[in-house]
C-alpha cells in the first residue's frame, strides 16, 4: 500500500489525460470565441449566453454520470465486471431518455428562458436560434458524458480524451466552414455555429456508444438492457447522482447570481471579473483531473475491500492537486498582467483584471484541496457530503457576503474576489472535514 511511486504513476496516469481533455475543451471554446467574435458585437453575446445555458444544462443532467462511476469503480474493484456492464446498459438507457426529455424542453422554452436575460431583439433572436439548433443534441451530450464516466469508472481516462479530442476537432473546423462559408459552404455565421457544435456532439457520442456496445474498451453496454430499465439500478443511479446535479446546479446558480449583482458594478469591473475568471478556470484542469483520479481510486479500491488503499490514494491524489494547483496559482501571483493581456488590451481592465487575478492566486491551493476531495468522497459514493459543502460554501458563504460587499459596503471588485478566497478556504476545510470523518468507508452502494 505504501508503495507511493507506483501509487503516484497510477494517479498521474488517470489525470493526465482528463487535464488534457479539459485543455481540448478551452481550445474549443477559445476557437469558438475568437469566430463568432468577428462576426458582431451581437453574435458573441447571443452565443456566449446561449452556449452557456446550454453547456449548464449538459452538465447537471450529465451528472447522472457520477453515480454510475461510483457504481461501475466499485463493481470493477471487487472483480464484478457483468454486474459494471449492467449498471453501465442501465445508465446509458436512462441517460438518452434523459436527454430527450431536456431536448424537447430546452427547444420549445427557449424563447421564454432567453427572455428573461435579453433585452436585445437581434441578441434575443440569435442567442434562441443558436439554442434551438444546439439543443437538438442535448441528448447526446448526456449520453457522451455518461459513458466518459463509465469509462472512467473502469480506470479508462485515455478513450474519452481521445474521443474529446475527435469531437472538438470537429466542432474547430465544422465552426470555420459554416460560420464563415469557405469550401463551397454556404456562409451560415451564428447558425453554422450552432450546426458544427451540435454535429461534433453527436459524432463523439456516437463513436462513444459504438466503443461500449461492442466493448472495445474492457467494458460492453448491452442494447438489449439499455432501454428494459430495472427499478433498483435506476433508484441507485438517480439516488447517487442527484445530489451531484444539484451540486453543480449549486455552483452554476451561484456563479449566475453573483455575475448579475457584478454587472450592477459598472461595464469595466464586470469586464476584468470575466477576464480574470476566464484567465483563472485555465487552473481548475489539473484539479478536475486529480479528483477524476481519486474518484476512481477510491471506488475501485472500495470495490476490492482495501479502504486503507481508498483512503490513502485519495490522500496522494489531493496534495499532488494542491502542489500543482499552487504552483499555477504562483504564476498567476507573479504575471497577471502577461496572463491578462491574452484575454483583453484594454488599459483599466487590463490593471483591474490583474488585481483580481494576484487575489484569485491565494485561493489556488484551497480550490484544489476541495474539488479533489470532493471527487474522492463521490468515488465513495458520498455525493450527499459533497453536495452539502457546496450548498454551504455558495448559498451561506460566497452570496451573502458578495451581497454584502456589493450593495451594502459599495466597494470596488478586488473585494468580491477577497471573498472567494474565503469561501474556498472554508469549502476546502468542510470538504476535509467530511472526509476525515470517514463515514463514506461505511457506505455499501448495495443498499442505496
Amino acid at each position: 500500500m505504501k508503495d507511493v511511486k507506483y501509487l503516484r504513476k497510477v494517479i498521474l496516469s488517470l489525470a493526465w489525460p482528463v487535464i488534457l481533455e479539459m485543455a481540448l475543451h478551452m481550445i474549443v471554446w477559445v476557437f469558438d470565441t475568437a469566430m463568432v467574435g468577428r462576426l458582431s458585437a451581437q453574435a458573441l453575446s447571443a452565443v456566449g449566453l446561449a452556449g452557456a445555458i446550454v453547456f449548464t444544462v449538459t452538465f447537471i443532467f450529465g451528472s447522472l454520470g457520477a453515480g454510475t462511476m461510483a457504481i461501475v469503480a466499485r463493481y470493477i474493484g471487487a472483480g464484478r465486471k457483468e454486474k459494471a456492464e449492467d449498471t453501465a446498459s442501465q445508465a446509458m438507457g436512462l441517460g438518452f431518455l434523459t436527454g430527450i426529455g431536456v431536448t424537447l424542453s430546452l427547444f420549445f422554452f427557449s424563447d421564454r428562458l432567453l427572455a428573461c436575460f435579453v433585452k436585445d431583439v437581434d441578441v434575443l433572436h440569435l442567442a434562441i436560434t443558436y439554442t434551438r439548433t444546439t439543443s437538438m443534441a442535448i441528448g447526446f451530450m448526456i449520453v457522451l458524458s455518461v459513458g466518459s464516466s463509465i469509462m472512467r469508472g473502469t480506470g479508462n481516462t485515455k478513450t474519452p480524451m481521445a474521443i474529446a479530442g475527435i469531437t472538438n476537432g470537429i466542432n474547430i473546423i465544422g465552426d470555420y466552414v459554416l460560420i464563415f462559408g469557405h469550401f463551397g459552404f454556404p456562409r451560415l455565421e451564428v447558425d453554422g455555429a450552432a450546426i458544427a457544435t451540435a454535429g461534433a456532439q453527436i459524432i463523439g457520442s456516437l463513436i462513444m456508444m459504438g466503443l461500449l456496445l461492442y466493448g472495445v474498451t474492457g467494458i460492453r453496454v448491452r442494447f438489449s438492457k439499455m432501454f428494459k430499465l430495472d427499478a433498483y439500478e435506476i433508484r441507485r443511479i438517480i439516488k447517487l447522482s442527484f445530489p451531484a446535479a444539484m451540486e453543480e446546479f449549486t455552483h452554476s446558480g451561484s456563479r449566475v447570481v453573483s455575475s448579475l449583482w457584478i454587472a450592477g458594478m459598472g461595464h469595466i469591473a464586470f469586464a476584468a471579473n470575466q477576464v480574470a475568471v476566464t484567465a483563472e478556470s485555465i487552473s481548475f484542469m489539473p484539479g478536475y483531473g486529480f479528483a477524476v483520479a481519486a474518484s476512481a481510486i477510491v471506488g475501485q479500491n472500495m470495490g476490492a475491500g482495501k479502504m486503507e488503499e481508498a483512503e490513502y490514494g485519495a490522500v496522494q491524489s489531493t496534495g499532488m492537486g494542491v502542489l500543482l494547483m499552487s504552483v499555477v496559482g504562483l504564476l498567476f501571483f507573479m504575471f497577471p498582467v502577461l496572463l491578462i493581456s491574452l484575454f483583453t488590451d484594454i488599459p483599466e481592465v487590463m490593471e483591474l483584471g490583474a488585481r483580481c487575478l494576484r487575489i484569485g492566486a491565494l485561493e489556488q491551493p484551497f480550490i484544489a484541496l476541495s474539488m479533489v476531495m470532493a471527487g474522492a468522497l463521490r468515488g465513495a459514493g458520498d455525493t450527499r457530503g459533497a453536495f452539502a459543502v457546496a450548498a454551504i460554501s455558495n448559498w451561506l458563504i460566497r452570496l451573502p457576503l458578495i451581497y454584502i460587499v456589493v450593495f451594502l459596503l459599495r466597494l470596488n471588485i478586488t473585494y468580491v474576489w477577497m471573498v472567494t478566497v474565503t469561501q474556498f478556504a472554508i469549502e476546502s476545510g468542510l470538504m476535509t472535514m467530511r472526509f476525515r470523518r470517514k463515514g463514506w468507508r461505511n457506505i455499501d452502494l448495495e443498499d442505496i
